[in-house]
């Protein structure tokens, strides 16, 4: 079949195939074998039914219906082969022309493609990646967190409550004058401005003496994941029980050889240093990353349009979605709560989605060029992450999702490859955060 390629305006293509009529001729004869096979006629062997009785009992538009549909599919994905066309929308068929075995069947159809990428020189492109060195303060820090880690609560012989004490108490909280679901509690240990309660319900806390009662008023944020509570103003009874403090283990060998850290303090540094630089570095090569791809992303040229932007805009709302069903809220609930509509909020996610759509277009392109796949093996590996959800589905449904998760699975790993082959093209220009580390080795350094 000859396919024609006409380029329109914002990423549209037409395509004009024409067969000729031999190749109507063979589209006709297969869709009459086709027919065969599915029908049953008395005389006959299935699939050895002459062409005169099919069109008797089908009818010959019937069979010119199935040779036509036949032939615009092949030349529709051939047309796409052969101009190494991407489709972003389905097509538009023009079909003018009834189809006739004497004569070459043309067929049209328009539709949004990829856009061309004008790619950035990658090769040799110099990114400045960021080397850290962990100081001895930075060691020190982590100390201090495991000592809290690792703290236990006592009584304290403490005439009022403060700020970073541990206070045990009773409450019972109404809005409106009703009690509501979790707004009770018995003994329950609040730590004081560590602001895992209301801010408000906390501020008010320090002073209070054991045994003492209070009425505490606070307001539930406007974005508190339960909407019936939200922007709500609640009164509690409060009863202050104990006043507790934090007792931190003393950092020694002791300490050190319970955590399975060294057997001395000076081995659990050297570790805690070792794992802090090792995630240091982890760090720095994903920041690498994300800069050699933004980077080559902002170099290279690619035409947007609006049904590319707008699809990576559905899939931002729909993740985002997701992300608030898992704590309870609806998107709608979510909107009404920060007085915004769902169009203002598509307006501020726009940019984000263009960039999306930049950065996969860029990397889908570079891919292609470099010939950069994935294996079967490599899918498979993957695939059995999904195993055990996919057994709990129904036969009907399981091929149609284990193709879906294919899909992704494949997409997923070829964008790891090309920016790993990006990293590996690009000249990094390294720069160190000079640290001095301890004391004694600040004043040296006074000194030169």
């Amino acid at each position: 079949m000859e396919c024609n390629l006409d380029r329109l305006e914002k990423n549209q293509v037409s395509l004009e195939v024409i067969a000729t009529p031999q190749e109507v001729k063979e589209a006709v004869t297969a869709a009459c074998r086709k027919v065969a096979q599915n029908l049953s006629v008395p005389g006959f062997r299935r699939g050895k039914i002459p062409r005169h009785i099919l069109e008797q009992r089908v009818g010959r538009d019937y069979l010119y219906r199935e040779a036509m549909e036949d032939l615009v599919a092949r030349g529709y994905f051939q047309a796409l082969q052969e101009h190494d066309l991407h489709p972003v929308t389905e097509p538009e068929l023009d079909i003018a022309e009834k189809l006739e075995e004497d004569k070459p069947f043309v067929f049209k159809a328009k539709l949004e493609v990829l856009p061309e990428v004008k790619l950035a020189d990658y090769k040799g492109m110099k990114v400045e990646k960021k080397v850290r060195q962990i100081t001895g303060d930075r060691v020190e820090e982590e100390l201090r967190f495991l000592q809290e880690q690792y703290a236990e609560l006592v009584g304290a012989e403490k005439e009022s409550l403060e700020k970073g004490d541990f206070a045990v108490i009773d409450f019972d909280g109404y809005v409106d004058g009703k009690p509501f679901p979790g707004g009770t509690g018995q003994g329950v240990t609040v730590e004081v401005g560590a602001g895992r309660f209301l801010p408000e319900f906390e501020e008010q806390l320090p002073g209070m003496k054991p045994g003492e009662e209070k009425e505490i008023k606070a307001v539930f944020p406007e974005d508190y994941p339960r909407p019936e509570l939200a922007g709500r103003e609640a009164v509690f009874q409060v009863k202050l029980q104990e006043i507790k403090v934090r007792e931190l283990p003393e950092l020694n060998d002791e300490f050190a050889a319970s955590l399975g850290m060294g057997k001395t303090l000076d081995e659990m540094r050297q570790f805690l240093r070792d794992e802090l630089q090792k995630r240091a570095d982890q760090e720095a090569e994903r920041e690498f990353e994300r800069a050699v791809v933004e980077k080559v992303v902002d170099a290279s040229e690619v035409l947007l349009t609006d049904t590319l932007v707008n699809r990576e805009l559905d899939r931002l709302v729909h993740d985002f979605e997701h992300e608030l069903a898992h704590r309870g809220i609806k998107l709608e609930q979510y909107l009404e709560n920060r007085e915004k509509s769902e169009e203002e909020f598509k307006k501020e996610l726009r940019p984000t989605a263009e960039k999306r759509a930049k950065t996969e277009l860029v990397l889908f392109s570079i891919a292609d060029k470099e010939g950069i796949t994935v294996t079967e093996e490599e899918i498979n590996r993957q695939k059995e992450i999904f195993r055990p959800y996919l057994e709990k589905l129904s036969k009907r449904e399981r091929p149609q999702r284990e193709e879906l998760i294919e899909d992704g699975i494949r997409s997923s790993l070829r964008k790891e490859k090309t920016v790993r082959f990006l990293v590996s093209q690009v000249e990094p220009v390294i720069v160190k955060e000079e640290i001095i580390e301890d004391k004694e080795e600040k004043e040296k350094a006074v000194e030169k």
